[in-house]
């Protein structure tokens, strides 16, 4: 490998050489006799000498390829990538000149004059159909100052075909040390099936379709690492018909029917991208900035795109591997750091895990590490749904935040095929009806970037629209109908029913919050884990009716009025244990227990008042006029003992005996 003043010239390319060397040791000068020499596989010849001098290192050296055959430059080639040099049947010439001279030192280079050149040659392996023809090359590299930023690369002309596919190309790399400048054009028809025809590439999948070519660049770096784009000029137009691609890191062959882009001094515009894989379709159209800047100096790719499709189905875009990511250790998947990119996605049809999502639109920006979901809808669940939010790869843990809005969803489906609906609401799965809901979310994110429930924290409001309650689906609902007689469960009336619930660490909190059944009043709230643990209490006002002939006997023997202070009694069902295997246990018995000893004890003071407004009576009615006051006091006596023994209930018998 080479390395000079910031630039590398050579990297891992290999040299050997096999020479006897004239070694003048009193002028500490070397020069070559016989000797052989070997890059990769090309073998040159070399003359002249190194001589080592007070200010570094003197060279008077050229060299040369020792045949003119055109094989010569497949030796270029790394040994592993050039396939059987002996089996290649080749016309022409390639011929390779070189002049080194000069001194090297910390302020200078020697002079190079290197040229490669080759006029009608062809090549074809004998065990590959077809033969690259027309080959003409005409290439220099040069230095005539010995100021190493003055060296320039020169393709004067690089043409070749295939068949009748013709291509040619030049261009030149100038200002090489201090700000490398460079000019290349190139126009010309490639049939990417012919390169495996023509060459023993290793491919893990066959290439297939038509890139047409007619480009031409100037850049110089500075302006690149400054984004000085005004100062790059780009022109021209690259078209790809027809391409193919299958392998392991694609799910189905991948087909570009055509792809069109347009190079702009500031940007690339891609014209046209027309695509299918599987079942799903791609129309994309846009344009791509600072793509110099990401080539050369890894800075970000941005662009704008439009996004439209009949029909996605992510499946097609995950190749086995993907799919089983969740069975077997993987790498954390990451949104890439160099994107910047904007899309507004419109999409008729997305599937997703057998979801099928329609009308799928809105605007995706993508930044540091960072997926922003701009008003993203859809139709699910014959409903709507809108996100906006974030999900990241850029901290250690990846993230999401995310504010959705349901309008009219299908409750049973969406809460028991979507998992974090389902974690937040198990028992959704028992109510038949719609859903208005807001949701806010943010959590962490797993390897494989579904969401770590028991990160999640948030909240939902929700209120519910038509709905009926299927108790046979839930064995909570099922239990709490046979512990409390005086409810039919699948008559509880949700309709418009709003529920609030906030989450974290892995618990959901239900706010209470009110239903209707009949005329008994019921209060709903506690809190259920992700892990479908529960703590509920839910409080009953029932009316006193509903608790048997006793208690209605008991309230027939107060007076009106006391009766009339005793309509309702609380009872509280606590659920608890978990929403497969649930315990419930009420306070029913104790609360109409209770009741029955208060209606007793009012039934007994109801009698106690009674009795003292007789005797208050009876007492107080001597006053009433003139004539009560001739009456004896033996009379008054009597009357008061016979008001006493009808209070207390005495014996009918005995009360005459004492009379």
């Amino acid at each position: 490998s080479v390395d000079m003043d910031g630039t590398n010239y050579m990297n891992n390319v290999a040299i050997s050489l096999d020479a006897i060397i004239g070694i003048d040791l009193k002028n500490s000068k070397y020069t070559f006799k016989e000797n052989e020499g070997f890059v990769n596989q090309l073998p040159l010849e070399f003359n002249g000498f190194i001589q080592l001098v007070e200010e570094g290192q003197l060279y008077d050296i050229n060299f040369k390829t020792p045949t003119s055959s055109f094989i010569n430059l497949l030796a270029l080639v790394p040994a592993q990538y050039a396939g059987d040099l002996n089996s290649i049947k080749t016309e022409g010439d390639f011929v390779i000149n070189g002049v080194v001279k000069g001194t090297y030192s910390e302020t200078r280079i020697p002079t190079l004059d290197i040229s490669f050149s080759s006029k009608n040659a062809m090549f074809k392996y004998a065990d590959l159909p077809k033969a690259v023809q027309n080959i003409n090359i005409d290439s220099k590299i040069m230095n005539t100052t010995g100021i190493a930023n003055d060296t320039y690369i020169d393709v004067n002309k690089l043409t070749f075909t295939i068949d009748k596919d013709a291509f040619s190309a030049n261009g030149n790399v100038s200002n090489i040390v201090e700000n490398p400048k460079v000019k290349l054009n190139a126009k010309g028809i490639i049939n990417l099936e012919n390169i495996a025809k023509v060459y023993p590439v290793s491919l893990d999948t066959k290439l297939s379709g038509i890139l047409n070519a007619d480009v031409a660049t100037s850049l110089d770096m500075n302006s690149i690492e400054n984004k000085k784009y005004e100062n790059i000029n780009n022109s021209g137009t690259l078209v790809l018909t027809g391409f193919k691609y299958e392998g392991k890191e694609v799910a189905k062959p991948f087909i570009i029917d055509k792809t069109s882009l347009t190079f702009n001094p500031n940007t690339i515009k891609l014209n046209e991208f027309v695509a299918k894989t599987g079942e799903s379709d791609l129309n994309i159209q846009g344009n791509l900035e600072n793509f110099y800047g990401f080539l050369f100096k890894d800075q970000e790719l941005k662009g704008n795109f439009t996004l439209n499709s009949n029909k996605l189905k992510i499946d097609d875009f995950l190749s086995d591997t993907e799919k089983t990511a969740t069975t077997e250790k993987s790498e954390r998947l990451k949104i890439p750091s160099f994107l910047n990119c904007n899309f507004d996605a419109s999409a008729k049809t997305v599937i997703y895990d057998n979801i099928n999502l329609s009308n799928v639109g809105g605007r995706i920006l993508i930044k540091n590490e960072t997926v922003d979901l701009q008003n993203v809808k859809m139709d699910v669940f014959s409903g709507k749904i809108a996100m906006t939010g974030k999900v990241s790869t850029k901290e250690e843990i990846s993230n999401f935040a995310m504010d959705v809005n349901l309008k009219e969803l299908n409750i049973a489906d969406s809460f028991t095929q979507l998992t974090t609906l389902k974690a937040i609401a198990p028992i959704a799965k028992t109510i038949e009806g719609k859903l208005n809901s807001t949701i806010k979310l943010s959590g962490n994110l797993s390897d494989d970037m579904t969401p770590v429930l028991t990160s999640i924290t948030g909240d939902l409001l929700g209120q519910l629209l038509d709905t009926k309650l299927k108790e046979n689906n839930s064995k909570v609902l099922s239990l709490l109908g046979s512990k409390l007689s005086f409810l039919d469960v699948s008559k509880l009336n949700l309709n418009e029913a709003t529920a609030y619930l906030t989450f974290d660490n892995g618990q959901v909190k239900l706010k209470p919050y009110q239903l209707n059944y009949k005329d008994i009043g019921i209060q709903i709230g506690g809190t259920h884990g992700f892990d479908q643990t529960m703590n509920y209490d839910v409080k009953f006002d029932i009316p006193v009716k509903y608790l048997g002939s006793e208690v209605t006997n008991l309230l027939a023997k107060l007076t009106p009025k006391d009766a009339e202070s005793i309509t309702n009694i609380p009872v509280t069902a606590n659920l608890s244990g978990n929403f497969s295997n649930p315990t419930i246990k009420t306070d029913l018995e104790k609360a109409t227990s209770k009741l029955v000893s208060d209606l007793v004890e009012k039934q007994k003071q109801s009698l106690i008042d009674k009795g003292k407004d007789k005797l208050t009576d009876l007492l107080t009615g001597k006053d009433k006029t003139k004539t009560d006051s001739i009456k004896t006091k033996e009379d008054t006596k009597d009357k008061v003992k016979n008001v006493l023994n009808g209070l207390f209930n005495k014996n009918k018998k005995k009360t005459d005996t004492t009379n």
